[in-house]
């Protein structure tokens, strides 16, 4: 064993390895606390698919069911109503038309969000069974928890539920009357603490207040036999 300055080698060696080893699991921890770092406040996210490659799923986002893809708006107007027109070249659609009570939804990896504005614009193509399309928001990272905020197009009325590992609950309905296939509306949220309040077409829906969750990311969702296009999805950080 060598000494030096009375501190042997082996122990200053066993020390520098100590410091090492520190160092590294500091770097690792504050790696994966950056990813999990929560969107700075007053930053404002805008998905318009104009840079996503058409006929697929927009980039960082997973899809639980359905078929979604990026294509090319050709009908820009619906139902001859000039504050229909879609002010995106570009939508995203889900297109798969199951018969049975099934949720096709599509979350964003990034960003993640805790107090946030968010809105989405919508149309509803078809859909028999219940014509359904709706925003999330606060979904976690595996995409199984959080709030969705969608139409019915079967009752005529706006829905807040919390969904928890998959499985979707109800919280609050709220009246809108019935939707007309083919014209765009848009479905807004402002979250604060435990209080959401949601709008419809630019109209206060209801508030809501739950606590389940507090950080998550956006998605957009459809239900049963629907086709759906949905464009200029927005969230504030806040």
């Amino acid at each position: 064993m060598i000494r030096i300055g009375g501190t042997s080698y082996r122990a200053r060696s066993t020390v520098f390895l100590g410091l090492m080893v520190a160092w590294a699991l500091g770097a690792t921890t504050s790696s994966a606390a950056a990813k999990g770092r929560s969107a700075p406040v007053g930053k404002t996210y805008t998905w318009s698919f104009q840079s996503d490659t058409l006929g697929q799923k927009p980039a960082h986002t997973m899809a639980f069911g359905g078929t979604w893809q990026v294509s090319e708006d050709s009908t820009r107007l619906a139902s001859g109503d000039s504050t229909a027109l879609a002010p995106s070249s570009r939508v995203l659609s889900q297109s798969e038309d199951s018969d049975g009570i099934t949720y096709h939804y599509l979350t964003f990896t990034r960003p993640l969000l805790e107090d946030l504005d968010a809105s989405v614009r919508f149309r509803i193509r078809s859909g028999e069974i219940d014509p359904s399309a709706g925003l999330l928001f606060q979904m976690d990272p595996k995409g199984t928890s959080g709030y969705l905020v969608r139409v019915s197009g079967k009752t005529g009325e706006l829905v807040f539920h919390y969904l928890l590992y998959g499985r979707r609950r109800d919280v609050k309905f709220a009246k809108i009357g019935a939707l007309e296939p083919g014209k765009w509306h848009t479905i807004a949220i402002s979250r604060r603490k435990s209080m959401t309040q949601v709008l419809f077409d630019g109209k206060e829906a209801m508030r809501v207040r739950d606590d389940r969750f507090w950080k998550g990311t956006v998605g957009v969702w459809t239900e049963d036999d629907t086709l759906a296009d949905f464009t200029d999805l927005v969230a504030t950080a806040r």
